[in-house]
């Protein structure tokens, strides 16, 4: 674990629609010392994104609703 000691304390927001993925990474992160928040779709994400400031966003491309390629494109025009 100490090759992940750069992500210590990162606050990270996984979007995945899929529950046991969400699981599992957050589970491996959390691990690792990251702080998680879930979003199950790219509308999720982005309400969540306009809230807080993460330092990483991993995003899923198929989902429901809105898929992570237009909410990827919807965050990245977001003022900082």
């Amino acid at each position: 674990m100490s090759k992940y000691v750069g992500l210590k304390a990162k606050k990270i927001l996984l979007v995945d629609d899929v529950e046991m993925n969400q699981y599992l990474a957050r589970y491996i992160m959390e691990s690792w010392g990251c702080s998680v928040d879930v979003a199950d779709n790219g509308i999720m994400a982005i309400d969540k994104v306009s809230k807080t400031d993460y330092d990483i966003v991993l995003m899923d491309i198929q989902m429901p609703e809105m898929d992570g390629m237009e909410a990827t494109k919807q965050i990245r025009s977001m003022q900082d």
